[in-house]
């Protein structure tokens, strides 16, 4: 292929990373920008064996579905995907990345029927992410955050994001300002000099607690606690401070192993609906307040619940789904690998005075059967499994058991789909309710109730 060769292209559809997806000779062409019924003149600018990176040069006819981006770092920084398309329409898409997932990966897909749901959308698609995790840099003497492109490490300034809730912005703002008043500057790797690598902000609006952790390249702390208590006196809602320690500059992670607590308290406190939990800087919880609430809410519609049912929730973590349903059942069991997570879900168990719930650590294809052989035999196994989809051993330890109800909490249809070709053996998929956590991104949630085959 010439270089920079040029081609009228058409966008068909939406890939599973927001970026526009149209065919040259029978292969796939990747258009960051582009949307589904666009024309447009696409520049090659990879190519490999099965696919063509293109890039556009000029809307030849734009979608109907296209709007201004709203934020002035739309297309630089690697945050959003999908701010240049309207609301209504992304949901759209999303619904649509569902479908073509389960078409690539989910055998004798057009016979089985799937009833998929409309995407279940939020009234306000901004300002709602409860946790910033922001890289930083200097400038001068200032100390400025911001977001890494897509794919690369160049650090795009942020002055303010529209996704994150408004109060993390103007929290980030003064956190800004006491960092070089308290001569706390950022690492730079060419002269590594400065310390500080990461700002993270994490605020509980339902509670108005907000928990701040300053990643450190080193122990060197100079000024942190002053900084901190001068923090807390602006903010008062600022309740808990912490310092992680990060020395390893290559790794894609932000947090190394060691917190240490610096003011205030050690936790803070959420909320989802009545339910409290207890929230520590290593704590996976869900980044979408409001859409949590509904996400949970469909777990419990889908799983249609009685007081005589006994539960399994693999993938616990801090017990948010098992604490969600332990006053609709008789009895939830939950299991996670993290030995911290479950401390804390006992911990969210005490906190909200709840006695049928049981948290033990461990792999959950090890457990269940344990469990199961010990006489609890569950009627649901609910699962929220990480990107990489449910470990195949669990997979076979699902086929094996055949509960009545599977529920499946998803946040890749990639691997939604090909679990679900797995499970398909023992289940039928009854239905699948897409939730949108993640407005303005090419992030799919979605929950799927499966039923076990009857013979």
């Amino acid at each position: 292929m010439k270089s920079n060769f040029q081609t009228l292209l058409t966008i068909k559809r939406l890939g599973i990373n927001g970026e526009g997806i149209g065919y040259y000779k029978r292969k796939a062409v990747f258009v960051d920008g582009a949307i589904p019924e666009e024309e447009i003149i696409c520049e090659f600018i990879k190519e490999e064996d099965n696919y063509i990176q293109g890039k556009v040069v000029k809307i030849k006819k734009p979608s109907k579905d296209r709007v201004e981006a709203p934020c002035p770092y739309f297309g630089r920084c690697g945050g959003c995907q999908l701010q240049h398309i309207k609301y209504e329409s992304q949901l759209k898409f999303k619904r649509e990345i569902i479908v073509h997932s389960l078409e690539r990966y989910l055998t004798k897909y057009d016979q089985l029927n799937i009833d998929i749901k409309e995407m279940i959308g939020m009234d306000k698609p901004y300002y709602y992410r409860n946790k910033a995790q922001m890289p930083v840099a200097n400038e001068g003497r200032n100390v400025v955050t911001g977001l890494y492109a897509a794919n690369t490490n160049h650090l795009v300034y942020i002055d303010t994001c529209i996704i994150q809730n408004e109060f993390i912005n103007n929290t980030l703002d003064i956190i800004k300002v006491l960092l070089p008043k308290h001569h706390i500057m950022a690492y730079n790797r060419k002269t590594r000099s400065g310390n500080l690598r990461y700002v993270s902000v994490r605020y509980m609006e339902n509670t108005k607690e907000c928990q701040v952790v300053l990643v450190l390249k080193d122990k060197h702390m100079t000024n942190i606690s002053k900084l901190a208590e001068e923090l807390m006196t602006k903010v008062k809602e600022v309740v808990s401070f912490y310092v992680n320690i990060n020395p390893d500059i290559s790794s894609h992670e932000i947090y190394g192993e060691e917190f240490i607590h610096i003011r205030g308290k050690k936790t803070i406190e959420a909320l989802i609906k009545d339910i409290k939990f207890t929230i520590s800087p290593h704590s996976f919880y869900q980044l979408n307040t409001k859409q949590t609430e509904v996400l949970y809410d469909v777990v419990k519609q889908l799983a249609n619940l009685k007081k005589t049912d006994k539960v399994i929730d693999s993938y616990c973590g801090i017990g948010t789904i098992s604490l969600f349903i332990a006053r609709d059942v008789a009895e939830v069991r939950g299991v996670d690998i993290t030995e911290q997570a479950i401390k804390d879900a006992r911990n969210n168990a005490s906190l909200n005075n709840i006695t049928n719930a049981y948290f033990e650590a461990g792999h959950a294809e090890t457990i269940i059967p344990k469990w199961i052989k010990e006489g609890f035999k569950p009627d649901c196994i609910i699962m929220d499994p990480p990107l990489t989809g449910i470990d195949d051993k669990l997979l076979s330890v699902l086929k094996r058991v055949k509960v009545k109800k599977l529920i499946y909490v998803s946040c890749n249809p990639s691997t939604l789909a090909k679990d679900l070709n797995e499970l398909t053996k023992v289940y039928n998929i009854e239905v699948i309710q897409p939730v949108d956590m993640f407005p303005q991104t090419s992030h799919v949630e979605c929950v799927t109730l499966m039923s076990r085959v009857k013979k």
